[in-house]
């Protein structure tokens, strides 16, 4: 029996994938209620596959079954610890700590910094949590979390590449390393005003992966949508929010006032070296609930290979 419920389990899944790809089952409630069962049963059996463990609490944190989350997200971290970067590291992540240009008219502040060096390889995450999201003040998550990644040459301490997580694609820009190192190896992020979208030099050019839309074309319309109030415009938690964005297309994208991570990294320090980051984070890191995002730029990556 058991080959037919395997065979029945393929076809059921090959269903499944082929109904998320077409967006009739989303990422929502439904869908983490479905995955969970499976992955415990996975965790069960395969008890030194850290990955399965990850991604169970990854869900179950999106779902906010914070307390369960927690209890997974150790778990992981029992399997393969973090670790506390050594000095060069250190030196590194502050060397290469990239500076944001925000508009004047950004309604967020920045929060916290967290830094988190990569255990095997020369790059680092930089994850910024700003006071909110322009769109989400329902999500029971007070901050926005963003993502940086800054690749380096671990001889000559150069940046050789700059990537960040834009509205769930992993944009980058040889064009942003080349700025990086014009500016003392200090990458230029450009921040969109209210969702805090990350943006890299020659952004005007890029084409946003998987999604094939151009970045201008993505921000036109995201203009468009906060201009008129965004998402949920009446709930009462927006109450003294901006009632939208008040200006022009131009003054959305004038990215021309400095907020300098390094700051906050210096106040705070949240210095890691993790594989699991939002493990990390959400165990070691903070005191505040985050919305975990993939940990490292791989994840996507793997995906637009295919």
């Amino acid at each position: 029996m058991i080959e037919i419920y395997a065979d029945e389990f393929k076809q059921a899944s090959q269903t499944l994938i082929s109904k998320m790809l077409s967006g009739e089952v989303t990422a929502g409630s439904d869908y983490y209620q479905a995955a969970l069962p499976m992955l415990e049963l996975l965790r069960k059996v395969c008890p030194d596959r850290v990955e399965f463990a990850a991604w169970q609490a990854e869900i179950l944190h999106l779902d906010g079954n914070l307390r369960r989350a927690g209890e997974l997200y150790k778990r992981v971290l029992e399997l393969v610890p973090a670790q506390e970067p050594n000095e060069r590291e250190i030196s590194l992540i502050r060397k290469f700590c990239p500076m944001l240009l925000t508009t004047p008219l950004e309604c967020f502040p920045l929060k916290d910094v967290a830094a988190v060096h990569h255990p095997t390889r020369p790059l680092i995450g930089y994850h910024l949590f700003w006071e909110d999201d322009y769109d989400f003040p329902d999500d029971y998550e007070p901050c926005d979390h963003e993502e940086i990644w800054i690749e380096y040459d671990p001889q000559t301490e150069v940046v050789t590449n700059v990537l960040t997580f834009f509205h769930s694609s992993v944009i980058e820009s040889k064009a942003a390393a080349q700025e990086a190192r014009d500016h003392g190896q200090r990458p230029v992020i450009r921040i969109e005003w209210g969702k805090h979208g990350s943006l890299l030099k020659d952004w005007e050019s890029l084409i946003i992966p998987l999604k094939e839309v151009p970045v201008t074309d993505w921000l036109k319309d995201t203009y468009e949508h906060v201009k008129a109030g965004g998402r949920v415009p009446e709930h009462p938690l927006k109450r003294h929010w901006p009632k939208g964005f008040e200006g022009t297309f131009e003054d959305y994208c004038n990215f021309s006032v400095p907020v300098d991570p390094l700051y906050y990294l210096e106040r705070k320090p949240l210095l890691f070296k993790s594989l699991w980051v939002n493990a990390t984070l959400f165990t070691q890191g903070l005191l505040y609930n985050f919305h975990p995002k993939m940990e490292w730029p791989e994840r996507f990556q793997r995906l637009s290979n295919n």
